[in-house]
């Protein structure tokens, strides 16, 4: 039941995403800022109250002609990370399709859906943490030619609060 409702909340607000635009874009160029190779500087939240820094690079390379890129991080920090995102663009849909994984999984997550609207992407999907369903949301912004912020929160009240669990500055080497 808990997994219908948290369903039924994505769409409820897709819809009112959607109904908001009266015409819908052609954001297959909408990724285009990350294209190329980045300084990262993350902060995770470890649990609740302790965050962790790690330092590496970012790169994002374009794959199927424009419409999907695959990009790579490796940080250090108390660990090490290699995290990957495959990004797919749906011209049908005018939304992106993000997959996350990382080297310590094996497997992709649960897809990300969403777009960007005013230079702000902001993309939700639904995952388990421990029993319950809960949302998650990952937004791109303060996007320059050289630089972007990157937020990922989650909420367990169906998006009324959001707690950020994973901030990334990045800045462009080429």
């Amino acid at each position: 039941m808990k997994r219908f409702t948290m369903a039924f909340a994505l769409c409820v607000f897709a819809t009112q995403a959607g109904a908001a635009s009266s015409m819908l874009r052609d954001g297959r160029h909408d990724f285009d800022f990350a294209l190329g190779t980045f300084h990262t500087h993350i902060r995770r939240l470890l649990n609740p109250t302790a965050w962790v820094v790690y330092d590496g690079t970012k790169t994002t390379v374009p794959i199927m002609g424009g419409t999907g890129s695959v990009e790579t991080i490796e940080a250090d920090g108390p660990t090490h990370l290699e995290l990957m995102t495959v990004s797919l663009y749906n011209p049908t849909a005018h939304q992106w399709n993000l997959n996350f994984s990382s080297s310590q999984s094996g497997q992709m997550g649960t897809p990300s859906i969403g777009e960007f609207r005013d230079g702000v992407g902001i993309f939700l999907d639904q995952e388990e943490y421990g029993r319950r369903s809960i949302l998650v949301r990952q937004v791109w912004s303060h996007i320059t030619p050289n630089s972007y912020h990157f937020e990922q929160a989650f909420s367990d009240d169906f998006g009324r609060t959001w707690k950020a669990n994973f901030i990334a500055d990045l800045d462009r080497v080429r």
